[in-house]
């Protein structure tokens, strides 16, 4: 899937990400990187709203799992089970957030529980960013289903 195929389904599927202009600007089978601008997700101090710098978090891990399991042909269905942001700094710029697969090891146990008990957890880091520099850190606990 493009970038733009990805932007188009995680829209249609999660209304949300459209009200924020979110959009992954690229997927290369490993890490997974979203932008989303400022003005849409502004605060009363002009930076970016602490909601918003979360469910960007939220969104790349949620984007990673979500492209495993395309790559794979897996149906299933994906929801967050735990989320934990630590915000670092704010946020006055385009937000960037990505997230990167796990190790193979840890990916193949994931998969194994899914088809073992049709439901499986992952746990993914994610990093949101302002420019260039670490404004915030996610780690999320991802369920998948199968159905």
């Amino acid at each position: 899937m493009t970038p733009s195929e990805i932007t188009d389904r995680l829209q249609s599927e999660l209304p949300l990400t459209r009200a924020m202009g979110m959009s992954v600007v690229s997927w290369d089978g490993a890490v997974v990187t979203l932008v989303a601008p400022l003005q849409p997700n502004l605060n009363h101090a002009d930076t970016a709203f602490g909601g918003s710098i979360s469910c960007m978090g939220i969104l790349a891990g949620y984007a990673l799992v979500y492209l495993l399991f395309q790559e794979r042909g897996i149906s299933t269905r994906v929801v967050i089970q735990k989320s934990t942001t630590d915000y670092l700094r704010p946020i006055d710029t385009e937000i960037t957030s990505t997230a990167s697969l796990p190790n193979p090891a840890a990916i193949e146990e994931f998969l194994e529980m899914l088809k073992q008990k049709r439901r499986a957890r992952l746990t993914l880091n994610s990093q949101v960013l302002s420019g260039k520099t670490l404004a915030a850190t996610h780690t999320g606990i991802y369920v998948a289903l199968l159905y």
